[in-house]
C-alpha cells in the first residue's frame, strides 16, 4: 500500500479511505463512521485521489490499486 500511496502522493486518510473501501468493500457511509468524518468528507477525500490519478471513476482508482497488488505480489514470489 505504501508504494501505491506514495506513488500518487495520496494521503495517509487517503490511503485508510482507499483500504476500507477496497479491502472491506464499505460504503462511503461506513468509512465516515470509521473514521469519525463526515460523509462529505469522505467524498472529498475520493474526489482528490481520483483527480491524483487523473479520473473520474471510483472503479477506475479500484482497478488501479488492486492491479497494483497483484503485480507487486507477482514481483514478490519470483524473487
Amino acid at each position: 500500500m505504501q508504494l501505491f500511496s506514495d506513488a500518487y502522493h495520496f494521503t495517509q486518510r487517503e490511503s485508510e479511505i482507499l483500504i476500507l473501501i477496497a479491502a472491506y468493500g464499505y460504503s462511503n457511509r461506513e468509512v465516515a463512521e470509521q473514521c469519525l468524518i463526515s460523509e462529505k468528507t469522505v467524498k472529498n477525500h475520493l474526489a482528490n485521489m481520483m483527480k491524483k490519478i487523473d479520473t473520474r471513476s471510483i472503479r477506475k482508482l479500484l482497478s488501479l490499486f488492486i492491479n497494483h497488488v497483484i503485480a507487486h505480489t507477482k514481483e514478490n514470489r519470483s524473487t
